[in-house]
């Protein structure tokens, strides 16, 4: 301290010194420069600092404020409260010892171990006071567990628990913890654990300095260290519990398969149980809902019903925000969903609410193919249900290959097959007056599934650079899979050839793609997973609660086979053998309990039910399942089949009723509809006007109308509680509204072929 003074007083007599010369000078004589008082004075840092003996690492700086905490200018000076262990030069640099120089700091002579405090004062106001601990230099830290605690029997903390730690640091083999100051305590995940250190400032009971308050918070792991002097400890893992199952229950109901009038509401209480058998609360969970347009999932359990038709919803436990950590990843999802069915608010009529249907074309015809015609463009034209009114078109950038809806009725994805060198791309439509497009260049494919929380849109393509080949219009064979993200509105290529179909899990963890004899398992958390397959697969579904994902194919080419959500799905099982070879398959939101009952597997026990179409009719058949943390089991029962009465078809799309209650195939080779009711098991057909044939269909929320693209080049509207096709809606060539059907810029007809309900 004497040795900053010394200083401060020999600038003051040489400073007067100059005065004194420049008053006899000639010139005038100049005034004294004026330095504000300060209010305060900022030192940074002001945590304490650690240091080794003879370290010069360490910088304080002073800012001077007044009363506003706005920066003044005036000299400050820094004074240490012990020289012999910590000198600090006047420009802030701190010497653990002793420095030759305070103005010009060259060697800092090492001096004993011990604590100092650092000040900055300027015009007699002084910060408040820095620490410093000097200490011989920190080999290692380690930490372990203060003594005389009880600990849970496992290798977890179930959320809520809490368990003290200690670090203790080393030199030489030395324990020097008690000279190098408070420690710094970090989880990397900090939602994992919450850490409370003992201090001087805050200290928590029972802990003595260089110990810490852990507290197990969200279920996961994360890695846990102890910092000073600049030194880290080795990390300790710290886990809390995972999760190990979910239960569902509807507030006020005895089943979890529950109906309600539209605009009603119900509470879903999920209870939580980890893996050391305790029922833990305030997980983060996440809810889904199959049709979020229809039925809403609120964090808090709450479903809310907008709409008539029907969704499952579901509350699991997802990584990154549950299950933090652990690898591989440990989704953990509830026992079964909750089933819910919206009825209409009103039950006077059996017409379909409000709707709107977008309709376009592929653009190729008997006369021609807009996708090589120069000048010729696809349009979308939206029509207005129930009074079926068709509205303005809008021409698109480029000729789709399909259109699908994201399940909350904000955008609609068409696809392209060829990106003319990267001038052409996805399209992605805003339903409006009229709907507006936005296009995405070099991003191709035909798109096979939206993610249901609407992020993810999954096409399988060709390269973006491929052109048609000369005097063909055909599309080229697909050589990648594009995931594009809404987001960012930017797309990751992945290395999959020949992918025909694809499903996310309902929580939008995983997706399955289907490439033939090759299932893959994709995930923004986890790397791209290949399963070979024995045997080709066509199709995919995940079951409602989201633990399994059921394949057509894959064993043989007439079975089911399941893969679990969970882990990287190592392989197949549930092998159920069908008649023939299933060209679709879903599982289904509600039990068909008048199917004979599969083995069951554990004491959890859970139905699914399946559906398959496998021509000439439709299989139906029960899986029992027990979800129990990251090895769900899954049993199945025969499979029935239902000869569906039309004779042999080809299958070119199934829908299924968002009430679980029909199944509708769309067939390239029927001049109707089949229908299956799979509540009785009962089969029947919607026959077309003019025995049209199916293109494709789209079906309405309530399920009361069925929207089909024919071969006719009209749009059929069939009321499925009548059974009538009670609309063709024509698209004329008229240059006043749509110059020649569905295409612009040319004089052959386009057909509609392409069609989609809003949710």
């Amino acid at each position: 301290m004497g040795r900053s003074f010394d200083s401060a007083a020999f600038i003051c007599i040489i400073g007067s010194l100059i005065a004194v010369l420049t008053g006899c000078s000639s010139s005038s004589p100049t005034r004294a420069t004026s330095f504000p008082v300060p209010a305060k004075i900022v030192l940074a840092p002001a945590a304490a600092v650690s240091l080794d003996v003879g370290s010069t690492t360490q910088t304080f700086t002073a800012t001077p404020q007044n009363n506003k905490g706005t920066t003044v200018t005036t000299p400050v000076s820094f004074l240490s409260s012990n020289t012999s262990v910590v000198t600090i030069a006047s420009n802030g640099l701190a010497c653990a010892g002793t420095w030759d120089s305070l103005t010009s700091p060259q060697i800092c002579t090492p001096g004993p171990v011990g604590v100092a405090e650092i000040t900055a004062t300027s015009h007699g106001i002084s910060s408040p006071p820095t620490t410093v601990y000097v200490h011989q230099h920190i080999d290692n830290i380690s930490i372990s567990l203060v003594p005389g605690q009880t600990l849970p029997a496992g290798p977890c903390f179930s959320k809520g628990q809490i368990v003290n730690y200690q670090a203790t640091a080393l030199s030489r083999g030395l324990d020097v913890t008690a000279s190098v100051g408070p420690f710094s305590w970090q989880a990397l995940t900090s939602t994992v654990t919450t850490l409370k250190p003992a201090s001087v400032s805050a200290p928590v009971s029972g802990l003595l300095p260089g110990q810490v308050q852990a507290l197990a918070n969200t279920p996961g792991v994360t890695q846990v260290f102890a910092s000073v002097g600049g030194v880290n400890s080795l990390p300790l893992d710290f886990v809390t519990c995972a999760v190990q199952s979910i239960a569902l229950s509807v507030t006020g109901s005895s089943t979890n398969s529950i109906n309600v009038t539209a605009g009603g509401s119900k509470t879903v209480v999920a209870t939580v149980i980890d893996t050391l058998g305790n029922t833990i609360t305030g997980v983060p969970l996440t809810w889904s809902s199959s049709q979020s347009a229809t039925v809403g999932a609120s964090s808090a359990g709450s479903v809310t019903t907008p709409k008539a038709g029907g969704a499952t919803v579901i509350a699991s436990c997802t990584p990154p925000t549950c299950n933090i950590g652990f690898q591989p990843l440990l989704p953990i999802y509830p026992e079964s969903a909750v089933d819910v069915v919206v009825a209409p608010a009103t039950t006077t009529t059996t017409t379909s609410a409000a709707e709107t249907i977008y309709v376009s074309s592929t653009g190729v015809s008997s006369s021609g193919d807009c996708t090589t015609t120069t000048g010729c463009f696809s349009t979308l034209v939206p029509i207005t249900a129930p009074a079926n009114t068709v509205g303005t078109s809008v021409t698109l950038p480029a000729t789709p290959n399909s259109l699908v809806f994201d399940r909350q009725g904000a955008k609609a994805y068409l696809g392209t097959d060829f990106g003319f060198l990267g001038s052409r791309g996805l399209m992605a439509v805003t339903p409006g007056t009229p709907p507006s497009v936005s296009e995405f260049k070099g991003v191709i494919g035909k798109v096979l599934t939206v993610s249901p929380d609407g992020k993810k849109v999954i096409l399988s393509g060709a390269d973006p650079n491929a052109l048609p080949a000369p005097g063909s219009s055909a599309p080229p064979a697909s050589t990648q899979v594009t995931v594009f993200d809404t987001t960012s509105s930017s797309g990751t290529v992945l290395p999959i050839a020949g992918a025909t179909a694809a499903d996310f899990s309902p929580d939008n963890l995983k997706a399955l793609i289907v490439a033939g004899t090759s299932l893959y398992v994709y995930s923004t958390q986890d790397a791209l997973k290949k399963i070979s397959l024995t045997a080709p697969a066509n199709d995919v579904s995940f079951s409602p609660e989201g633990a399994f994902g059921f394949l057509a194919g894959g064993s043989s080419t007439s079975s089911v086979n399941a893969v679990t959500t969970c882990g990287l799905g190592a392989g197949l099982t549930t092998n159920v053998v069908l008649p023939g070879p299933a060209s679709f398959l879903k599982a289904l939101p509600r039990d068909s309990p008048n199917l004979a009952d599969p083995p069951t597997t554990g004491t959890a026990t859970s139905i699914t039910s399946i559906l398959a179409v496998d021509s000439p009719g439709i299989d139906l058949f029960r899986v029992a399942r027990a979800p129990a943390g990251c090895a769900p089991t899954a049993s199945s029962g025969t499979a029935t089949s239902f000869n569906l009465g039309q004779g042999s078809f080809a299958a070119t799309q199934l829908i299924v009723s968002q009430d679980g209650s029909r199944a509708y195939v769309i067939s390239n080779n029927l001049g109707s509809v089949p229908v299956f009711n799979i509540g009785n098991q009962t089969s029947s057909a919607l026959p077309l006007a003019g025995d049209a044939i199916p293109i494709q269909a789209s079906l309405t929320a309530d399920g009361n109308r069925l929207y089909i693209a024919a071969s006719d080049r009209q749009v059929h509207v069939l009321d499925t509680q009548s059974g009538g096709d009670i609309l063709q809606i024509s698209f004329p060539l008229d240059a006043t509204t749509l110059q020649a059907g569905l295409c612009v810029g040319t004089t052959f007809r386009c057909n509609p072929d392409l069609v989609a309900v809003k949710p």
